[in-house]
């Protein structure tokens, strides 16, 4: 199986990890939670910003190119987290408005 990324997205998803062997259950679920989505997703696209974008059934799943800064400040993580996710409530909501991220939202 091919798995649609960027290598340097797959070293982030691993650097949310503590590195120094403590792993909270919660960054171990959530390195888990990213990896299912971008293993088993239908779209992926990346915009001309860089910004990476998954489509996984109801779920979408982006990645942003910059560091927001949120993983830093609000949890004190050493290394940013810049994945963002939305989930709809159906598959076609989502498709729909993955499509509209490709063109519009990349502008806000």
């Amino acid at each position: 199986m091919t798995i649609m990324c960027k290598e340097t997205t797959l070293k982030e998803i691993e650097n949310i990890l503590d590195k120094e062997g403590y792993l909270p259950r919660a960054f171990l679920d959530r390195a888990n939670q990213l990896k299912y989505l971008i293993k088993n997703c239908s779209s992926y696209m990346v915009t001309p910003e860089g910004n990476e974008h998954w489509l996984c059934g109801n779920t979408i799943l982006t990645k942003w190119a910059y560091d927001t800064g949120y993983s830093r400040k609000y949890y004190g993580l050493a290394y940013p987290d810049n994945f963002e996710h939305w989930t709809f409530h159906t598959d076609i909501l989502a498709a729909e408005a993955f499509d509209e991220r490709s063109t519009n939202m990349e502008n806000y």
